[in-house]
């Protein structure tokens, strides 16, 4: 178990299948945005409502990562889920590298 997921949540497993479907379409999006691996819980938000918390894990990359790709990841996982019938929500946690860079934040 995480941090975000608790005894209540083994009621709502998550299906090979789903887990697959996040994978390949993360894999697809984020490959070259340097995915490493991706962790996929069930879990509760803050309101009760199963969810489905998937952690990402990132290699440094150069010159940086492309915030416009990382925007499109949690949509195209939900329309991956919603159309094989999942209906919890993608909480997608990004875990970069200490040194790496976003591409366009270097004026912040």
């Amino acid at each position: 178990m995480t941090a975000f997921t608790y005894e209540c949540d083994l009621d709502h497993p998550v299906s090979a299948e789903v887990e697959k479907t996040i994978r390949d379409v993360l894999k697809e999006l984020l490959s070259s945005q340097g995915l490493e691996g991706v962790l996929v819980n069930p879990g509760l938000d803050h309101d009760g409502d199963p969810v489905l918390f998937v952690h990402l894990k990132f290699r440094l990359v150069k010159p940086g990562i492309d915030p416009e790709i990382l925007s499109q990841s949690t949509i195209s996982v939900s329309r991956a889920l919603w159309k094989m019938g999942e209906r919890r929500f993608p909480h997608l946690r990004y875990d970069f590298h200490d040194d790496q860079r976003i591409l366009g934040t270097e004026n912040w």
